[in-house]
Order: structure tokens, then C-alpha cells, then sequence
């Protein structure tokens, strides 16, 4: 189940977005103009101020606490795969998002260019609110995957890009990344302004 942004965010169509992505920063610059192109109601604004943004996109170990204007995202994950990790925080009584962290697997070896690129469209589209919330404010992360395209739970390297586990008939490796029917779907429906 997606969870929406606070109202006021959603009215603006935007997210800004602070970059700190360390050898990783192109790809997140990439990345975002990527996401930007998917014709998602929200676009991501790179942001240079910290304490500014909204969402916060950082090389990570994979074991950190990360502070922002007073709020804590503590995460652990294996950095040394190919996966990051997108962690919300929500206003304790709307149950809606006001800030997100991305944090990218510093650990990891050998990825290309496109690789990272899908790996961090993945991220941003779950800190976009496909976080596995559920309806009391906790999170499943098994939530919100698709079988097709950017958002397919399980991916593999494949001809230097990322290619869904189980992937359709001629499927070709992201990027350019693909969106399956119901990523769209649930970020148009809470990314379709004030409602």
C-alpha cells in the first residue's frame, strides 16, 4: 500500500532532492532526470541545501543513523549487493511522508553506470511513497514491487543493465527504464495533487 506526502507536497508536484551520493553522484544526477522522464504528477528538483530537501539520496555502508531537521533514519542492509534502501518518515497523526532518505550500497562491486542508474530510480520511487506502508503507519517492504519494469522486486545484472528475475518476452536490460501497469497506477494515485 503506497503512503501519500503531506498535502501541501503533493499540491506542489515536486520533491527536492539533496545529493549525496559520493562516487555515486552522476548516477543520482541521472537518476533523477530519469525518473523526471517517466511521466510520473511528481518530479524530483535537486536541491544543494541538506536541510532543504525533502529527500536525501546518500552513499551508505549499509549500518548508519542519518539525522535531518531533527528526525532520525537509522538503516542496515547489505551495501555490498545490489540494492539500496528508501526509509519515510511520516507525521505521527496524518500517517503521511514529509521527508524521505535514499541510501545507495557503498559496498558494492563492479556496477555500470546503467546499473546504478535503475538501482537508484528504484529507490527514489519507493521514497516517492511506494514505502509498504501499511494502514497503521508501520511498513512491509515486500509492498508496492511490480512483476514488470523498475519496481520488479528481484533483478539481475544482465548486459550491463538490470533486467526483472522473471522478465517478459524480448524485455531488454534498464536502462531505459521500463514502468510496469501498477507502479503507475499507484503513484498517479497518490501524486494526483491535494487529494
Amino acid at each position: 500500500m503506497p503512503t501519500k506526502w503531506m498535502k501541501w507536497m503533493r499540491e506542489t508536484g515536486q520533491l527536492k532532492v539533496h545529493n549525496m551520493g559520493g562516487a555515486w553522484t552522476s548516477s543520482v544526477d541521472a537518476a533523477i532526470a530519469t525518473f523526471n522522464n517517466l511521466g510520473f504528477n511528481v518530479k524530483l528538483v535537486p536541491e544543494k541545501e541538506k536541510r532543504s530537501a525533502q529527500i536525501v539520496v546518500k552513499l551508505s555502508t549499509g549500518a548508519e543513523t542519518f539525522e535531518q531537521n531533527g528526525d532520525k533514519i537509522i538503516v542496515n542492509f547489505p551495501a555490498d549487493q545490489m540494492h539500496g534502501r528508501a526509509s519515510t518518515v511520516q507525521h505521527p497523526r496524518l500517517k503521511e511522508i514529509y521527508f524521505a532518505g535514499v541510501f545507495l550500497p557503498g559496498k558494492v562491486q563492479n556496477l555500470t553506470a546503467r546499473q546504478k542508474e535503475a538501482l537508484i530510480v528504484h529507490e527514489l520511487i519507493h521514497a516517492c511513497g511506494l514505502d509498504g506502508g501499511l494502514p497503521n503507519g508501520t511498513q512491509d517492504p515486500k509492498m508496492d514491487h511490480d512483476d514488470v519494469g523498475i519496481m520488479a522486486a528481484k533483478m539481475v545484472a544482465y548486459d550491463n543493465g538490470l533486467l526483472e528475475l522473471l522478465p517478459e518476452k524480448d524485455a531488454k536490460p534498464m536502462t531505459p527504464v521500463r514502468v510496469g501497469a501498477q507502479t503507475r497506477s499507484l503513484m498517479n494515485m497518490i501524486w494526483s495533487g491535494a487529494n
